[in-house]
């Protein structure tokens, strides 16, 4: 593997300094945050979320000498970006089908009514496909490429015509996508708002189109940020993975988790109070500096540890070491919004039997409502709990792995323990947040 020459001492001073007063910001909102259960289930069957905690951090610290000790060598081949295949194509059947459903969608949104309270285009979108996409990629891998409007309609529009060579397209491209929904979801005052919704939809659909017609239909199988995020989700799943890892899985990842922590610091006392009476945009302005915030914090902690594996090398690792974010992200984001699948996800089926508002009853769902009683079930507690320590220990695994591919062991445990810290000081915290 060639070598990259490593960054000047001045910039990684810089990094050093940013990550640990990263760490001490996170470590001080964890500590002054209100528990925030804006998905999180309700009821008892836990213990107390402290208790909970410690536990966490002591099984983490466990695993992390464990691995130290007795993970000698690389064995994660999936997460090896030389390991890959090619991605294939999008199927036609499947990409027709997909450009269908968002067609459904936009006309629901713009043409049913125009509230989020009888539209289930809102539900459907911000819920059902939000959540679901990652746990069906977890369970069944790289779903969306099966489905993916965005290719399939590059495709078609390129069949007659002698496009460029495909060019490579920044690493950065799908997380600025992907933030730009997680943008809207989170820091737009109005994301409820069908008419939004469709707004939003059409100038996410146009620069996909846009930008698969730059790069090449085969680029957003994992350059946009759905495809990007089911295609780096899918190394998860029982069947391993089949397509080549985006190449900014760093950055990706790094706006993903930065979301999650957003949504549990937004939906805290504390950021509420920020938040005081602003309403509209004054609203979205301190919440897109709060997103911002939060993803920037993310990604300085990220680096802090990439610094201490980087030392005494002549690779930068910024760039493979992201893959050890993969189960960190989709450990917390499902512990956090698998509540609310479950239930408000209810809502997307039950409005569907009258997408338009016309008084139909399609589906026989119309008179339903939301059964909470889920929230109160203790399995989904564990459940939770499960995904969230699990997601942690699996980082750790993943990053120690990925790391003695590229430097010596002593080196590679010497950053696993890092991480190991890292992730014991916000895990714990973390857990608190989401269960309590």
């Amino acid at each position: 593997m060639p070598s990259v020459p490593a960054r000047p001492n001045a910039r990684r001073r810089v990094l050093h300094r940013a990550g640990f007063g990263s760490l001490a910001s996170a470590v001080a909102v964890m500590a002054m945050a209100s528990p925030a259960g804006a998905h999180s289930s309700g009821g008892g069957g836990l213990p107390e979320p402290r208790v909970l905690g410690f536990g966490a951090v002591a099984a983490l610290a466990i695993g992390a000498a464990l691995v130290g000790a007795w993970w000698p060598s690389a064995r994660l081949a999936r997460f090896h970006p030389a390991e890959a295949e090619p991605a294939p194509d999008t199927p036609l059947a499947g990409g027709v089908l997909g450009i269908i459903g968002l067609a459904l969608v936009l006309i629901t949104a713009l043409a049913g009514l125009p509230t989020q309270a009888a539209n289930p285009a809102p539900w459907a979108v911000g819920v059902v496909f939000w959540v679901g996409l990652p746990l069906s990629c977890v369970l069944f891998g790289d779903v969306f490429r099966w489905i993916n409007p965005y290719a399939t309609a590059v495709r078609l529009l390129t069949l007659r015509t002698r496009r460029p060579a495909e060019r490579t397209a920044p690493p950065w491209v799908a997380a600025a996508f992907l933030f730009s929904f997680i943008w809207y979801l989170l820091a737009y005052y109005r994301p409820g708002s069908p008419r939004a919704l469709a707004m939003f939809l059409t100038l996410y659909s146009a620069a996909a189109v846009a930008s698969g017609w730059r790069w090449g239909y085969r680029w957003l199988a994992t350059g946009e940020g759905f495809g990007a995020l089911s295609s780096t989700v899918a190394r998860l799943s029982p069947g391993g993975a089949r397509g080549p890892l985006p190449p900014g899985v760093a950055p990706l990842m790094t706006v993903w988790l930065g979301g999650v922590a957003f949504d549990l610091a937004g939906s805290s006392n504390r950021w509420i109070n920020v938040l005081g009476s602003s309403r509209g945009w004054g609203r979205t302005l301190l919440d897109t500096a709060g997103l911002a915030w939060m993803t920037g914090m993310v990604a300085a902690l990220y680096l802090l540890v990439v610094w201490v594996a980087e030392r005494g090398q002549t690779l930068r690792l910024a760039a493979p070491l992201g893959v050890a974010l993969i189960p960190l992200a989709t450990g917390w984001f499902l512990a956090h919004d698998l509540s609310l699948l479950l239930t408000e996800g209810q809502n997307a089926l039950i409005l569907a039997s009258d997408p338009l508002g016309r008084g139909h009853d399609l589906f026989g769902t119309v008179n339903g409502t939301i059964d909470y009683g889920l929230l109160t079930q203790s399995w989904l507690r564990w459940t939770e709990l499960a995904l969230a320590v699990v997601g942690n220990l699996a980082a750790l695994v993943v990053f120690h792995d990925t790391a003695l591919s590229l430097v010596t062991r002593p080196h590679a445990v010497r950053a696993t323990m890092v991480m190991a810290a890292l992730l014991s000081a916000t895990m714990g915290a973390g857990i608190a947040l989401v269960l309590g």
